[in-house]
């Protein structure tokens, strides 16, 4: 499957790293394009006259990702000119060295603002970030991806309701709407609702309650494991004028269900739901 860069649409084909463009500077998002001016490709002034240069900022994830933030750096107006002089000067530009602060908001961190330097390593490339807190350790692979809502070559396990974590297929947008969490990529798409039980009654008896008035005639498989109960069935939808097939999940536990309802066009496609299914965790 193709997965395109949520930015630039530019295909990303590695999955040891991951280029994630930050389009504008925190304070410029909402302005008007033509009240902003571009010296360069990566130098960027604001109404009044505040200046940012993009930078690359490489964060290390667990299990060998790198992800590549292309942020912004508030610089000086004299630094602005000089970068802006030598940027299309390669020997000039290897010696580029700057200082500022940084101008995004990237979550889960609280790092707009902080200070950070950054120099060019490479004369084919934006200068990289060279000191700032998000260069001094190795971050939790999976709580950094499932902050970034577009599309990843990497699948990514997601949390839902403090006490359930499924995977987000690499290639799938997620998007949340209203108490439904969704994931979409074309032909495929995942609808996620996490439902409690205050009634105290067993994960049979909630299930039931949750299924009643669905069609018996499908498919169904059932497993037991303890204190947990997955359920699942199949059939054929027609959405839209078109056939679909959709896939219904449920994973049970006292108190609390996740569901997942997977729609897809290939019949072919049923493993994927399946691993859907199978990828859901309870961590409470």
């Amino acid at each position: 499957m193709t997965v395109q860069c949520g930015c630039c649409g530019a295909e990303i084909t590695s999955a040891d790293r991951i280029d994630y463009r930050l389009n504008r500077p925190e304070q410029l998002i909402g302005v008007p394009g033509e009240r902003l001016g571009a010296p360069t490709g990566g130098l960027l002034v604001g109404p009044d006259g505040d200046t940012y240069i993009r930078c690359l900022l490489p964060v290390q994830l667990t299990g060998g990702t790198e992800l590549v933030f292309g942020a912004w750096m508030r610089i000086s107006k004299v630094d602005a000119m000089y970068a802006h002089a030598v940027w299309d000067n390669d020997g000039e530009y290897s010696n580029l060295r700057l200082s500022g602060r940084f101008a995004n908001v990237i979550r889960p961190w609280d790092v707009l603002d902080v200070p950070a330097e950054a120099a060019v390593l490479n004369a084919d490339e934006l200068p990289y970030f060279t000191s700032h807190p998000l260069l001094e350790r190795e971050w939790d692979r999976d709580e950094v991806l499932s902050r970034i809502r577009h599309p990843l070559p990497v699948p990514v396990r997601e949390k839902f309701g403090e006490v359930w974590t499924i995977e987000r297929t690499e290639g799938m947008r997620c998007v949340i709407e209203g108490r439904t969490v969704r994931f979409t990529s074309p032909g495929r798409s995942v609808a996620i609702d996490v439902y409690r039980d205050l009634t105290g009654g067993s994960p049979s008896d909630f299930l039931g309650a949750v299924l009643d008035g669905y069609p018996a005639t499908a498919e169904h498989s059932v497993e037991h494991d303890g204190e947990e109960l997955r359920h699942a069935f199949w059939l054929s939808e027609v959405i839209y004028g078109h056939e679909e097939q959709v896939f219904h999940g449920h994973v049970v536990r006292r108190g609390t269900m996740l569901s997942v309802r997977c729609v897809y066009r290939y019949p072919a496609d049923s493993a994927w739901a399946h691993h859907v299914l199978n990828s859901v965790r309870y961590i409470g």
